[in-house]
């Protein structure tokens, strides 16, 4: 499918389909990132780190926010969605390294 500006979408069906076409971008990214979270169990485990490391939950927020800013998206609608996004990924991190520890 091809991709078109917003301008160029002539009617609400056309529109949709642009939309639909990027949530499933969006989900497709957002299960690479979970690839990535399983990965950062792993290595938690053998670094020995917890599952939330509070400076750099407070570093992602600071850099999608600032992110958002820059390019015009209101920077309190990524906190918010990147707050959930980052206490999913803590708490899937957390599940794992707890069953870990009690094996």
């Amino acid at each position: 499918m091809q991709t078109k500006a917003p301008q160029d979408c002539n009617t609400m069906a056309e529109l949709r389909v642009q939309i639909d076409a990027l949530d499933d971008k969006l989900i497709e990214m957002l299960v690479t990132r979970s690839s990535y979270i399983d990965r950062a169990v792993e290595l938690k485990r053998i670094e020995g780190l917890p599952a939330r490391i509070t400076d750099r939950v407070q570093e992602v927020l600071r850099k999608v926010t600032d992110n958002a800013r820059t390019r015009g998206l209101d920077p309190e609608l990524v906190a918010e969605i990147w707050t959930t996004l980052i206490e999913w990924s803590i708490a899937r991190e957390a599940k794992h390294l707890d069953v870990d520890q009690h094996q």
